[in-house]
């Protein structure tokens, strides 16, 4: 295995997030996917408010702000007032609900594919590993 340049082949070369999200961008599916894991307890029926989104991601709001700003002018949300607290929220429209929803098959779909050709062991080995790349990468932002 040639050795140069082994940080950036790491990083770049070793899995293709373009290959798995192709209906919908990664960012876009894990805001989209974060939207809606809110509103299983949102204190609205068919929308989260940014704060919420922000404290579920972790995230500043403004640095939300920005992104459901990209997601609105990709018709994935659109923002409605809550007429009793007078505050504006997000709300998934139909086309992030499809769009979502067949990008979830196939991240279903590459899933069954890498478990039917990798052993449990070295899945699990892999999951391990790579959680472990997750916090050090955390640490490291």
């Amino acid at each position: 295995m040639n050795m140069e340049n082994v940080e950036e082949n790491f990083f770049l070369n070793n899995i293709s997030m373009d290959r798995v999200f192709k209906i919908v961008e990664q960012t876009d599916y894990l805001f989209i996917y974060n939207i809606k894991q809110c509103l299983k307890d949102s204190e609205i029926e068919d929308g989260v408010y940014l704060s919420t989104l922000a404290e579920k991601m972790e995230l500043s709001i403004t640095d939300v702000s920005k992104a459901v700003k990209k997601l609105e002018d990709k018709g994935y949300v659109m923002w409605k007032l809550d007429e009793n607290r007078k505050r504006t929220y997000i709300v998934l429209t139909n086309k992030a609900e499809k769009l979502g929803l067949e990008q979830k098959r196939k991240l279903i779909d590459i899933y069954e594919k890498i478990t039917e050709n990798i052993r449990k062991e070295d899945m699990e080995v892999t999951m391990l590993t790579l959680n472990k790349i997750k916090n050090i990468l955390k640490d490291v932002s």
